[in-house]
């Protein structure tokens, strides 16, 4: 997949916001030293279930957090929807 927008990785993200790190990236961008492993994390997971494209989904936002890195909530980002 091309570079993802905020709209995408709050679309992808969304069935799997866990009350923690992936669910403040959905709703704030805020991107922590956890939520890249916690992401790699649930790939494997989804791809042991045999879910293999959404964990290839969740795999495509693991390289959108990698290159964007850590960082506090974006302003404006829920309005990027």
């Amino acid at each position: 997949m091309d570079s993802l927008t905020d709209s995408d990785v709050r679309e992808i993200l969304h069935p799997f916001r866990d009350g923690g790190v992936i669910s403040r990236l959905y709703a704030t961008g805020a991107i922590s030293e956890t939520t890249f492993r916690t992401l790699g994390v649930l790939s494997s997971k989804l791809d042991d279930q045999g879910k293999h494209e959404t964990a290839e989904r969740i795999a495509d936002v693991l390289r959108y957090v990698d290159e964007a890195g850590e960082r506090p909530p974006v302003k404006g980002w829920t309005s990027k929807v």
